[in-house]
């Protein structure tokens, strides 16, 4: 029996991807674990191995190359030979959100009930207020179904996928025209120019950029530091590193080291916000910002306090290089506790960063200037840094934002043995 193709979900957050192209052409054969396609997911772009072994049939309606493709869509089958298979039937899949697994569908008239998030409601053409899931809007985008005109079966009448599936498909053009006729036309450009196609990468640093200014309460603070131990430190890890013949540490794998053990005195400022609780996660997980030609990404470094130096530098690296190769796992991406992103390697003094929602704070660091310092009744030099912390104020207040802050400027004018 012909194994079905599908987008299948890279992240638990996936929704949709870009679908970058086919690896095999139609009618190879192809073996299980063997690459099939890449697709782009959220923020990083991998190659899909096929889970099974067949005879590649590519569906007459798959995708091009650079299209925005929903999470279970069909691409097409992997057959036996001389197997005939039916592209017939309708492409939209439902995947259910936990396993993964296909449950039916766009003729299935009553597939299992799927856990869904409402949206803001919507109201409806007939009475009261209407609300539904995310998934079904989808599958009534997909189908051309009105759901204004459909009554829900889930929890207060919400729209399940099942409503969308079973509903009658009589008036889908329509639906489809009325939706044609009201959404209007982006307004082209007044002056010549090149457009540029936004990515999927583009539009989740949106979505998450957009998320930290408007959906969190973000206040800036910002201060100056000592950091001529630390400009020390890094000429001590450095003669040691040409000596053992290992990269040397930057600057900021050194910040990143200081800045877990402020955390580990201030775990507030690794708090997130979730409605009905305030959760704090017990490992210190340092998100680094990394700029690639594919846009700005935000990888994890695990269990910060726990690592050395040596390590730290070796897998703050190591996400680099893949970050820009742009093989970086979904795993890579989550599990931040608090984000420290570095703009001082390329010549700024000081920014405002975003929040990284679901995370509640981040650490802007500038450059390292040498300049003149009143210490005492003397005018000395010392390299200054300075730094900027954005956090949610639903969480945070500005106190303990301070003594945080206050913590990583002593720690940078005084590392200790923490750098050794």
């Amino acid at each position: 029996m012909a194994h079905e193709i599908t987008v299948p979900r890279l992240g638990w957050s996936m929704e949709e991807g870009t679908f970058l192209g086919w690896l095999k052409q139609e009618g190879d054969a192809v073996r299980e674990g063997e690459p099939l396609f890449t697709l782009e997911s959220e923020k990083a772009a991998q190659d899909v191995e096929a889970t099974e072994s067949g005879i590649l049939r590519i569906a007459p309606d798959a995708p091009a190359r650079g299209s925005t493709v929903l999470v279970g869509v069909r691409l097409g089958f992997l057959a036996a030979e001389g197997e005939e298979v039916s592209f017939a039937t309708s492409d939209v899949v439902v995947v259910d959100e936990d396993t993964g697994d296909r449950i039916g569908d766009a003729d299935a008239t009553a597939p299992a009930p799927l856990p869904v998030s409402t949206p803001p409601p919507v109201q409806s053409h007939s009475a009261g207020t209407v609300t539904i899931s995310p998934r079904a809007a989808r599958a009534a985008a997909a189908l051309g179904v009105d759901w204004r005109q459909l009554r829900g079966t889930g929890k207060t009448g919400r729209i399940r996928e099942r409503d969308v599936l079973a509903a009658p498909r009589d008036s889908t053009p329509r639906a489809t025209s009325a939706l044609r006729e009201t959404t209007p036309k982006p307004a082209e450009p007044a002056v010549a120019g090149r457009v540029i196609p936004i990515s999927a990468t583009r539009r989740t640093i949106a979505r998450r950029m957009s998320a930290g200014a408007h959906e969190a309460a973000p206040v800036s603070i910002t201060t100056r530091a000592d950091a001529s131990k630390l400009v020390a430190a890094r000429e001590r890890l450095k003669g040691a590193a040409a000596s053992s013949g290992v990269p040397a540490p930057t600057f900021n794998d050194l910040i990143v080291k200081l800045t877990a053990a402020a955390l580990q005195e201030h775990p507030m400022l690794m708090a997130q916000w979730r409605e009905e609780t305030i959760f704090i996660p017990d490992e210190i997980n340092l998100a680094i910002g990394i700029d690639t030609d594919a846009g700005l990404l935000v990888a994890v470094l695990r269990n910060v306090p726990g690592l050395s130096v040596p390590e730290v530098a070796s897998a703050a690296r190591s996400l680099i290089e893949q970050a820009r190769a742009g093989r970086l796992g979904a795993e890579q991406f989550q599990g931040g506790s608090f984000t420290v992103t570095n703009l001082g390697s390329i010549g700024i003094d000081a920014f405002t960063p975003i929040i990284n929602l679901p995370q509640s704070a981040i650490l802007g660091v500038g450059r390292i200037t040498r300049e003149p310092v009143v210490v005492g009744e003397k005018v000395v030099a010392r390299d200054m840094i300075a730094l900027s912390l954005t956090f949610d104020h639903r969480i945070i207040d500005g106190a303990p934002a301070a003594r945080f802050l206050a913590t990583l400027t002593k720690l940078l004018a005084e590392p200790g043995t923490l750098l050794d």
